[in-house]
């Protein structure tokens, strides 16, 4: 008597792809990275759980949910990864980044919007909304998942991955620090609101070097919002402008540069147009054990 496995999932091929870019990334930086075996060790192990699940037992609840959610666990490891990465490297774009933004708007909004509107009001709920994010990329999978099923809550999944995957690839390729490491930090009425204070904490506490273009915050939340639209559009509309305060408030807090956000609304934009056609692709039926 046989029983299905759960098998590859569209996400689990998209895993592989990016756990093979990395590997790639570590090698070529083994000069820069003396950590690089504990990385290419980390992929390694990604790669095994990603077999395990694949050869469960579909009957198996525990493991339908772990197939379901694993990415969310990956996705924060690979971003500390991308930091080690990044600080072994030591060579980051800001400069380029600085340069375009000249060229672009004829200054440096994130070293002088917070000094220009120095508002704790403004600054209580843009930081607010950049905290938000968190919420968000868990919030919308999890918001689908219990009212609109499974298929919809795995669609979100996989746009949402995706676009984490291809924001850290470019990062790797293209490493940038943000302005946060290169101008004086705010000291005026707008920096010490409650929730500047607690997103800057959160950032001190885990923030990756190297990662800020794309900026995978705007990304991933507006992907997850635009994800939303089909089967939750009331919770889409919710989510919308608290999406575009949290774009704004990578800026206003210094966070981010003008374009790392823009870069970020492109990637969400592409990979939400993209990831139905792309799970169409990759979508392999589940094989007997």
């Amino acid at each position: 008597m046989t029983s299905e496995r759960l098998g590859p999932a569209p996400v689990n091929t998209l895993t592989r792809i990016f756990v093979a870019a990395m590997m790639v990334v570590a090698l070529a930086t083994r000069n820069q990275v003396s950590a690089w075996p504990w990385l290419l060790t980390s992929d390694v192990l990604a790669l095994v759980l990603l077999e395990l699940v694949e050869r469960s037992p579909r009957a198996s609840r525990v493991a339908a949910v772990v197939a379901l959610w694993y990415p969310l666990v990956l996705i924060p490891a690979y971003y500390g990864q991308l930091g080690i990465i990044g600080l072994g490297v030591a060579h980051v774009r800001d400069p380029v980044v600085q340069h375009w933004e000249d060229v672009l708007l004829g200054g440096k909004p994130s070293l002088t919007w917070h000094a220009a509107m120095p508002e704790p009001l403004l600054s209580s709920v843009l930081h607010a909304c950049y905290a938000s994010h968190y919420l968000i990329v868990v919030g919308v999978p999890l918001w689908l998942w219990i009212r609109a099923g499974r298929e919809a809550c795995e669609r979100a999944l996989c746009g949402i991955t995706l676009t984490f995957y291809v924001c850290y690839l470019v990062s790797a390729l293209f490493p940038v620090a943000g302005p946060g490491y290169w101008y004086p930090a705010p000291t005026g009425p707008e920096s010490r609101v409650a929730t500047a204070r607690l997103v800057h904490w959160l950032i001190d506490s885990g923030s990756s070097y190297g990662t800020a273009f794309p900026s995978s915050h705007v990304a991933a939340s507006w992907a997850a919002v635009l994800l939303a639209i089909r089967r939750a559009p009331v919770l889409a509309a919710i989510l919308a402008p608290v999406a575009l305060g949290l774009a704004a408030g990578t800026v206003y807090g210094q966070f981010h540069y003008v374009l790392d956000a823009a870069a970020g609304a492109a990637v969400a934009l592409g990979c939400f147009a993209g990831v139905d056609g792309l799970r169409g692709l990759l979508a392999r039926p589940a094989s007997p054990r």
